[in-house]
């Protein structure tokens, strides 16, 4: 699968460019003006801007915006948008109780970090530092930088970003889910197995923003008594089928996981037999996506200009490319894909300017071939096609329609 170039953004340093949207937010939170995005009065009220409650983002624009740079698709979920301005609505009517609910089950869906702001502001003002603390935590999971959860743990009296940070040494006890320790992508975490107790250690992991990406799970022992051993489970605590173990004592481990973006993992390390000992768990994202993600479904295809030379990958064998082009003359297109490598088999499927399909390209069989399809086309239409895989291979490919 492939990602945003370097230029992004979210991957630069600047804060202004990251959050361009977010400074006349906290501004109007701070001096407690009235937004667009308030929620409104109630049916039975004025019908004028209600005051937003200070630290609380009511605009559902950025909700929208951060599910795109999140999730890497269109935010168009007409019944969450509902939710969301019905919790506004309460916040109106100071019924954060039932804003807070009403929030929790949108964020089951639409897990960004400005729902979870607006949860941790709303729990601080029922008082319920715990889940406040955990909101702002989960705001923070996806963003390490997210700006409007700093400032309220900042301004809010009895919080500060401390308590939100994950850690660096793991926290005991944490020997089950629910007292997962929250760790941070790029962050080495020291722990250690006890010996002769059944001892193992949960962390909590929220994967990176959009575009899906191949991740790096590393349990190294610093013990030479320790053989490491990793299970993955869901949010909601199933375990997954990325689990690996190691028997050498003292060994490291490596396990590579390609989950969906902006999604939460619990990590259960323990050790092997009765081994036991320290070791040092450190989360990598690779950045193995290419220029043109995230484009896995039609709807996100990329558009590229006939003539053009494309290079792109097929990350894993989980992952396909969707393309657009707009045809240059009547008649016939050649669509050219080249392997950059030894291993991927490609596969093309093409479709008409309606998306409905048109047809397949030839059927390859050896890893490592090219492919070249024609295809009849309509001067000024758009045409889709989608690049992917045979027997679960992988590898990069050169596109060029023309």
């Amino acid at each position: 699968m492939a990602g945003r170039s370097n230029s992004n953004p979210q991957h630069d340093g600047s804060w202004i460019a990251r959050y361009w949207w977010v400074a006349p937010i906290v501004a109007a939170a701070v001096v407690g003006l009235w937004l667009t995005g308030a929620p409104r009065a109630s049916s039975t009220g004025a019908g004028t801007p209600a005051k937003i409650l200070p630290g609380y983002i009511a605009s559902v624009a950025t909700v929208a915006q951060e599910y795109t740079r999140f999730q890497g698709k269109v935010f168009q979920m007409p019944e969450v948008e509902q939710e969301l301005q019905q919790a506004n609505d309460r916040v109106a009517a100071h019924d954060y109780a039932a804003a807070a609910s009403m929030l929790e089950e949108a964020s089951k869906r639409v897990a960004v970090p400005v729902i979870f702001n607006n949860l941790g502001v709303l729990y601080a003002q029922l008082n319920d530092r715990a889940r406040a603390i955990n909101a702002f935590r989960e705001a923070l999971a996806r963003d390490i930088d997210y700006q409007p959860a700093r400032f309220n743990l900042n301004r809010l009296k009895g919080f500060t970003s401390r308590d939100t940070d994950p850690v660096t040494h793991e926290i005991e006890p944490n020997d089950r889910p629910e007292l997962a320790n929250p760790i941070a992508v790029g962050k080495p975490v020291d722990g250690g197995i006890a010996a002769d107790t059944n001892d193992r250690d949960y962390f909590r992991i929220t994967t990176p923003p959009a575009p899906r990406d191949l991740i790096s799970v590393e349990i190294a022992a610093r013990s030479k008594t320790l053989a490491p051993v990793l299970k993955v489970y869901d949010r909601d605590q199933r375990l997954l089928e990325w689990g690996q173990e190691v028997r050498q004592p003292g060994a490291t481990l490596t396990q590579y996981i390609s989950p969906a973006p902006n999604t939460t993992f619990y990590l259960e390390v323990s050790g092997y037999g009765s081994t036991s000992g320290e070791y040092t768990l450190t989360v990598r994202q690779l950045k193995a996506f290419d220029a043109y993600e995230p484009n896995d479904d039609i709807f996100n295809a990329r558009p590229i200009a006939p003539g053009a030379f494309i290079e792109a990958n097929i990350m894993d064998p989980d992952d396909t490319d969707y393309y657009s082009f707009v045809a240059p003359h009547s008649g016939i297109v050649t669509i050219d894909i080249r392997n950059r490598s030894a291993s991927l088999i490609p596969a093309l499927s093409t479709f008409n300017p309606d998306k409905s399909s048109s047809g397949f390209g030839p059927d390859i069989r050896t890893p490592g071939a090219n492919l070249k399809h024609v295809l009849p086309v309509q001067e000024g239409q758009t045409y889709y096609i989608q690049v992917w895989s045979q027997s679960r291979t992988a590898g990069a490919y050169s596109l060029t329609v023309k």
